[in-house]
């Protein structure tokens, strides 16, 4: 028989908290403070929040809180003091991105779940695997995996799984998302995303996908051993909440898939030209696009009102066991017990008509308005007595509401207090330019420059014996390929990879490389640089979303690099954009694919391994700062589209100190992102 699955509804206010609870969810999840991934939605006040944990509590639903966006070194203490406030409020777990954060976290309380997040960008089992060793009790699969990636991941693992089942979908990989930041300010990665691929591009919507609805894969999600199924939707209206959670809740209970009102209701209430399970599924292409359907408000309207009435204030679902003992004795009086609560009132013999057992039972089974639902009732009444059914009645709701406090009272906990560490080391000082590569050619033409290091990708390592870029995404079933490409490099001479992700690190200890963290790492604090370090990054690529003064402030003895030139990445894909451009064509062979945004902006599509694709700027980056001063070991060019011999220029004037000429970028080094 399948484990107990939680259904796990979004809930961006106390109303939204109320519509998931009185829906059907088995676990509310919150953003809280200035560190969650919907920093625009309505929120919670810290009293709001208390309430909103106990309130779920007390009707046993589980709450995880979000505190999922990067955090610079000015803001951990913040930070910190919002989870310790979440941790003695009786959170039942936060959800996390940084890593540094995490390891604050799990420092300071050791014994509260750690749930690490999508936008962790883990997709493999191993991934899976070190984020259960670096202490996570869950994690948030990414929502590119296929149902046997779901499956193998679970199975094997060692650690809870949380799979999205509807709700918004991203076409690049979450945590993996910079064009928001990059072209707005407003990074996907600090919670401030302002969704520009929905907007248009080569007068079409090539980077809007419909909306991911898994309601007919339900009960074989319960059958893989999976442990949560999310909604996504905190920015969402209440309504909302209430409605998807509700037909969600029914599929689970039933383990069956959706009938076609239900499936109607779900487009109806929101939808992007209908749905898609096309990652799971692993039935990609150009059918999983949609743009954001318009439904008149009269077809949702009675949907919504419904809704509304089934959360509104002081409804109460049946949703808590209750065992009640009711004894009346002449000495004691009348005491009703209610799993561990008891109230008591005075009794008299009764003159002529003697209460009855069946009397007390009537009053006692009136549950209603209350979270609770009689599973037990045990009635020990003396003969002879009597007891009015207004007292009986009072004694039910004194009891009751005694419990339904006692059940929302957050656990005792104690926050660990650490000492201060130690100053880190001072670090080793600016070492030199290093450069990563797409090809061969260019690797070539940067030979003999005095260049730290080359990094090229896996295929061209394996020839040349160079430093290797790790795939940034590649699955479980494409891990042998990778393997062997790895044997072919170390065999020529290579002994260290660039690792994009957590899941890269245990590869490279597993098969003796030295890893190097790229920017896929989001390293933007000092804790961050510290947990790397631990798990065997020996030399990191800063996140290109922090300032200057952000990159002065970290510290400790870990080498880190900078990326200083380069189209940057703004997106990875698992659904091949390429091709969607060329009529369903593979083309990454006829020359470089450009997607145009409105004001005129060239954005090129790269190919990537596996048939994925990388979107990067339009305009390079180009910084050229006093890179000692800034405490970076060393400073990366990052060439992608350039020519072999664009290459070696750039490169000779980074490292003759001569200027660029052309229309460059200083990226968000100055200008920060919100």
């Amino acid at each position: 028989m399948s484990k107990t699955v939680e259904l796990l509804a979004p809930a961006g206010s106390p109303e939204g908290v109320r519509a998931a609870v009185q829906s059907g969810a088995g676990a509310v999840y919150m953003g809280f403070g200035s560190f969650n991934a919907r920093r625009g939605a309505k929120g919670f006040l810290p009293d709001e929040m208390a309430e909103a944990i106990a309130y779920c509590r007390a009707r046993g639903v589980k709450t995880n809180i979000t505190l999922n966006i990067l955090a610079g070194d000015r803001e951990l203490d913040e930070a910190m003091q919002d989870a310790k406030f979440l941790y003695e409020a009786g959170a039942d777990a936060l959800i996390v991105q940084d890593l540094g954060l995490a390891r604050q976290i799990h420092a300071h309380a050791p014994d509260i779940a750690l749930h690490a997040s999508t936008q962790m960008t883990i997709h493999t089992l191993d991934g899976a695997r070190e984020a259960r060793d670096i202490g996570f009790s869950r994690v948030v699969l990414s929502r590119e995996c296929t149902r046997d990636e779901v499956r193998l991941i679970t199975e094997q693992a060692g650690i809870e799984t949380e799979v999205f089942v509807h709700g918004a979908l991203c076409m690049c990989y979450s945590g993996q998302c910079y064009l928001s930041a990059v072209i707005g300010q407003r990074s996907g990665n600090r919670g401030m995303c302002a969704q520009p691929c929905r907007l248009p591009y080569n007068g079409g919507h090539p980077l809007s996908l419909k909306d991911l609805a898994l309601a007919g894969h339900i009960a074989e999600l319960a059958e893989l051993g999976v442990s949560s199924l999310k909604i996504e939707g905190r920015m969402k209206r209440p309504e909302y909440t209430a409605i998807v959670t509700k037909i969600y809740a029914g599929l689970l209970r039933e383990r069956r898939g959706p009938t076609s009102e239900e499936g109607d209701i779900l487009r109806r209430v929101f939808s992007r030209d209908g749905f898609t399970d096309g990652y799971y599924t692993g039935r990609m292409g150009g059918q999983m696009l949609g743009t954001k359907t318009d439904v008149p408000l009269g077809e949702v309207k009675g949907l919504y009102d419904e809704a509304a009435h089934r959360f509104a204030p002081g409804k109460e679902a049946p949703l808590v066991p209750v065992s009640l003992c009711f004894t009346a004795r002449e000495d004691i009086g009348a005491v009703l017990s209610a799993d561990g609560v008891s109230v008591m009132a005075p009794v008299e013999r009764a003159i002529s008509r003697p209460t009855t057992p069946e009397m007390v039972e009537k009053s006692l089974r009136k549950t209603g308005g209350t979270p609770f639902y009689i599973k037990n009732l045990c009635i020990d009444l003396a003969d002879g007595l009597a007891i009015s059914a207004s007292a009986v009645n009072g004694m039910r709701r004194d009891a009751l509401a005694l419990l339904l406090a006692k059940r929302g009272t957050p656990p005792v906990r104690s926050w660990v207090t650490r000492p201060h560490t130690q100053e880190p080391p001072p670090r080793a000082g600016f070492r030199g330019y290093t450069a990563s590569v797409r090809t061969r050619a260019q690797a070539d033409a940067l030979k003999g420059l005095g260049l730290e290091t080359v990094y090229a990708p896996l295929a061209v390592a394996a020839q040349t014996g160079l430093p290797a870029i790790l795939p940034r995404v590649f699955s479980d079933n494409e891990q042998p390929e990778v393997e062997m490409l790895l044997g072919e490099a170390m065999s020529r001479g290579t002994e260290t990879v660039l690792a994009g992700n957590i899941g890269h690190i245990a590869l490279a200890r597993r098969l003796g490389f030295a890893a190097h963290g790229d920017f896929g790492m989001n390293a933007y604090n000092s804790q961050t640089l510290a947990a790397l370090a631990d798990m065997g990054i020996q030399r990191q690529t800063l996140s290109f979303e922090a300032r200057l003064a952000q990159i002065r402030d970290m510290n400790g003895a870990l080498e880190t690099e900078l990326v200083v030139y380069g189209y940057l990445p703004l997106m990875i894909f698992e659904n091949c954009a390429i091709r969607q451009q060329h009529s369903g064509k593979c083309s990454c062979e006829e020359g470089v694919t450009y997607l145009t945004d409105r004001r005129g902006e060239r954005f090129a599509l790269l190919p990537e391994y596996g048939c994925r694709n990388t979107l990067i700027n339009s305009r390079p980056l180009c910084l050229r700062e006093d890179f000692a001063q800034l405490g970076v070991t060393t400073a990366r060019m990052y060439f992608t589209t350039e020519t072999p011999q664009e290459c070696a220029r750039i490169a000779r004037a980074f490292l003759d100190g001569t200027p660029l000429e052309g229309e460059f970028t200083k990226g968000l080094y100055k200008r920060g992102v919100e």
